[in-house]
């Protein structure tokens, strides 16, 4: 099944770039319409500005799930950072990369302050608000005609609406796999399918959960081997 996973991750991850560089509709670069107004931040579309503010949103969510535990051979930060420039784009790869590996194989890398931030049910709380909040507003004020024309004649909404559905789909699957490890329900995968929320519940569910990657100082490891031996 890891096999299975990492190839359809691959496949959807390739098919993804050769769709967004070749075949995505609209106009792009400098005749894209949409382009300076979203990344400017002065669209006068509420659906859209909400959309391109929602890919920002994904990136956090995805930071508290990978940051917590980032000790696998292949390092979270990086596609984490990237990630809030390139959305799917980055985080397919990590997927891809450590779908095969076990969690708990290195020393985190992020000093105990990060960690606690990831896990805090504060940063949830705010994410998770303002997620609401940006859906909301975007949903309630937005123009669904407006979107809809502007998916056909703006590669960058084209690419990022598609961008926000494979984040949310992403979610189901970091869910799924997450639960498995955890020996939790794999239907809280389904979580996923709430865009940014489902994620952040899941998260703040499992916050405290150290059962699957705990982080064991390497000084304290030999002290544990004996307690071990001796019991």
């Amino acid at each position: 099944m890891t096999r299975i996973s990492r190839v359809l991750l691959l496949v959807v991850w390739l098919a993804f770039i050769v769709y967004a560089l070749f075949f995505a509709p609209g106009a792009g670069g400098g005749e894209d319409p949409w382009l300076r107004p979203l990344l400017t931040l002065q669209a006068d579309e509420p659906s859209l500005l909400a959309m391109f503010s929602l890919l920002g949103l994904f990136p956090m969510a995805f930071a508290c799930m990978l940051l917590r535990h980032d000790d696998r051979a292949v390092p979270a930060w990086l596609f984490v950072i990237l990630s809030f420039g390139l959305g799917a784009f980055a985080l397919l790869p990590y997927y891809i990369l450590t779908s095969n590996t076990h969690a708990g194989s290195h020393d985190l890398r992020h000093p105990q302050g990060l960690r606690k931030a990831t896990e805090s049910s504060i940063t949830h709380g705010i994410l998770f608000t303002v997620t609401l909040l940006v859906m909301g507003w975007g949903l309630l004020l937005g123009d669904l005609g407006v979107y809809r024309e502007a998916f056909g004649t703006s590669m960058l909404v084209n690419v990022m609406t598609l961008d926000f559905l494979l984040l949310t789909l992403l979610s189901v699957y970091a869910i799924y796999t997450g639960s498995r490890r955890r020996s939790l329900p794999q239907a809280m995968a389904l979580l996923g399918l709430i865009p940014i929320l489902g994620l952040l519940i899941y998260i703040w569910m499992t916050r405290m959960d150290q059962s699957v990657s705990p982080y064991i100082p390497s000084q304290t490891k030999p002290k544990m081997r004996r307690r071990a031996g001796t019991g």
